[in-house]
């Protein structure tokens, strides 16, 4: 049987170490009781709710361990498989979803903002959501 080889950019090496070391942290910090735009997003949905933390910690796990497979992928290749695809898709949608929340209907959002509104902020937050999210789908093969 063959095997596959994949060969990678040095841009993509480097997006795939920042972006896994990334998600790794935030994985850890979720699990702290913190986290990133994805865990802030599901704290806003499930605001004092008592399923808020079980879901943020799973999340934080799932992000923990794409992180951790996205680094060991260049490591030992796609040994993950279905596996670590569905991890990544997962991590993906809360993107998709913390972009929607903070960015648009959010209280610091370009819909819902407040008297102190700062557009330039706005422009930088929301174009680090995209560059993650962008990297998430790119390195989603």
């Amino acid at each position: 049987m063959a095997t596959k080889t994949t060969h990678y950019s040095f841009g993509r090496i480097l997006l795939q170490i920042a972006l896994g070391a990334m998600l790794a942290v935030s994985g850890i910090w979720a699990l702290q009781g913190g986290g990133d735009a994805g865990a802030a997003a599901l704290r806003n949905i499930l605001e004092n709710s008592t399923i808020e933390t079980i879901i943020v910690i799973s999340y934080g796990v799932i992000e923990l361990l794409t992180g951790i497979f996205l680094i060991l992928k260049l490591f030992i290749g796609d040994r993950f498989g279905v596996f670590g695809n569905v991890i990544m898709i997962i991590t993906m949608i809360v993107w998709i979803i913390a972009i929607i929340l903070i960015d648009f209907i959010g209280k610091n959002g370009i819909i819902n903002h407040s008297s102190n509104f700062n557009f330039l902020r706005w422009v930088y937050d929301f174009s680090y959501h995209l560059i993650v999210l962008g990297a998430i789908i790119y390195l989603n093969d």
